[in-house]
């Protein structure tokens, strides 16, 4: 599998791992096959940054350092939207629907996705998150956006109370910055919005103002990664006024988790041929290794 990444080829091979007699007479076994559905974001354990959070339509999993994925929860749900606590001491966050059927509200666990606990509805019926955010400054403040477009959500109390902010457009993806709570990034169908004021108002960034930005993440720099139509990944270093590509991957990002002390990007989204999958990308782009995906590879 060949991946162009800024003008330069850089090619996949399966990891080298033990196999059984039986397992390699199957030339279509591949450890890193899993039978996902949708990944819909991405998580760096910020104890131990080894270990890589998946939240899934479905599946809740956890890949340690590099590891084909393992399904950890213990009763299926589909994580539409997911937030790794961006430091020590505070729980995942998620948000979609349980297996039951309807909304979850926001959801949180404190055993690495294992069990989940349900926080609040935020409003009536349940919200369904599927973009959020939660600050590194203050990890209880958290904004999110319901995909039924009924508002975009905000709680300084981890979940107890909220309220209501503006919305500049439908919201795909949401970062915070983590040296200023007030300041929130928003993608959207028509580009990236920012917000100086808590999400009180908006304004439109100069760049790809036509394009739709899927994904959004900062490093603990406050680096911020972006998935964007026609360009691909792209990065920015003051907070979307100007922007460096990074390359097309051949994959259509849907979500982005950026580890500045690893030095480690991972992306996960839908191949050129449709496969869910999840990469690790090297902040000098001279690796890319594949983490899982639904192909059956062999």
């Amino acid at each position: 599998m060949g991946i162009v990444l800024s003008g330069v080829v850089l090619t996949y091979v399966s990891a080298n791992v033990f196999k059984t007699s039986l397992e390699q007479e199957n030339e279509t076994y591949d450890p890193r096959s899993v039978f996902w559905r949708h990944v819909h974001g991405l998580g760096v354990d910020p104890e131990d940054r080894t270990i890589l959070y998946i939240a899934t339509h479905g599946d809740f999993y956890q890949s340690v350092g590099g590891t084909p994925p393992i399904k950890v929860d213990e009763q299926r749900a589909d994580y539409m939207a997911f937030n790794a606590p961006p430091k020590p001491g505070y729980p995942l966050y998620a948000s979609g629907h349980p297996e039951t059927g309807g909304n979850t509200g926001l959801i949180q666990s404190t055993d690495g996705g294992k069990t989940w606990q349900h926080v609040s509805n935020v409003i009536e019926p349940s919200v369904d998150f599927h973009a959020m955010a939660v600050s590194k400054m203050d990890p209880r403040i958290i904004v999110g956006f319901d995909s039924a477009a009924r508002g975009l959500f905000k709680t300084t109390d981890g979940g107890k109370t909220w309220e209501t902010l503006q919305q500049p457009e439908y919201i795909n993806a949401l970062a915070i910055s983590p040296f200023d709570s007030n300041v929130i990034m928003a993608g959207t169908d028509r580009g990236i919005f920012k917000s100086d004021d808590g999400g009180q108002s908006w304004s439109q960034m100069g760049s790809y103002t036509k394009l739709n930005v899927s994904a959004l993440a900062f490093d603990d720099d406050a680096i911020l990664f972006a998935s964007v139509d026609t360009f691909g990944l792209v990065s920015s270093s003051n907070f979307g006024e100007s922007w460096d590509t990074l390359g097309n991957l051949g994959l259509t990002i849907t979500s982005i988790a950026a580890d500045s002390q690893s030095e480690a990007i991972y992306v996960a989204g839908y191949s050129s041929e449709g496969y869910q999958e999840v990469y690790k990308l090297s902040y000098d782009l001279n690796s890319f290794d594949l983490i899982g995906t639904n192909e059956e590879l062999n």
